[in-house]
């Protein structure tokens, strides 16, 4: 069967992901340490509640940062920058998106993505044409699950209205393209730009 959907997906892949870079960016904007902002938001959970859905806005998940961070303030500029400080970790790969654009037109194009409200809002704002590309945008929030949860690739089979021999898969995650393959899709290992290129031709047939 012809593989007629690719999808991808963000942080690791689409963009280069650097945590301790955005945990740095939030430590400038509070007293606390890197380590303790970890500790608050991510370790103890947080982050991963806004990823399955639990807060149902990117509004809700800067008010619950800002508790949890002791930040005060209250004007759109304080927004901005814990937008900014919260998505820094995420820069867009071009040899990746060169890689996708070749792609274009020949499959449906489609993002998967463990990410909460906030991402969505504030990535989608500031790089439109990185999430112009795409066909469909899955969020995991709006799933209210995450990757390896067999539930996810089921959703995305079933929006796209596709069989799972249809689709290929590309993620930076062992677990996600290992749970991915037991959902019948075809999984690939994102490692770098030249091996993303050759797989991709592969699973098109293409020499």
């Amino acid at each position: 069967m012809s593989a007629r959907f690719l999808v991808v997906d963000l942080g690791g892949v689409v963009c280069r992901f650097d945590h301790a870079h955005r945990l740095d960016r939030l430590a400038r904007a509070c007293a606390l340490s890197p380590d303790e902002i970890d500790a608050r938001l991510w370790r103890s959970g947080f982050s991963a509640d806004c990823d399955r859905g639990r807060y149902g806005s990117a509004a809700q998940v800067r008010t619950r940062i800002r508790a949890v961070l002791a930040a005060t303030g209250g004007d759109d500029n304080l927004d901005d920058d814990l937008d900014d400080a919260w998505c820094s970790a995420f820069r867009p790969d071009e040899g990746v998106l060169d890689a996708l654009d070749r792609h274009r037109g020949d499959r449906v194009l489609a993002l998967l993505t463990d990410n909460g409200p906030l991402e969505e809002e504030a990535l989608t704002r500031r790089y439109p044409e990185v999430f112009a590309r795409f066909d469909h945008l899955f969020f995991s929030h709006r799933l209210g699950r995450r990757k390896p949860d067999p539930a996810v690739f089921a959703a995305v089979t079933g929006h796209l209205g596709a069989p799972g021999a249809a689709v290929v898969f590309v993620d930076d995650s062992p677990a996600n393209v290992a749970a991915a393959r037991e959902a019948g899709w075809h999984g690939i290992r994102y490692q770098d730009v030249p091996r993303l290129r050759r797989d991709l031709r592969e699973a098109a047939g293409r020499t």
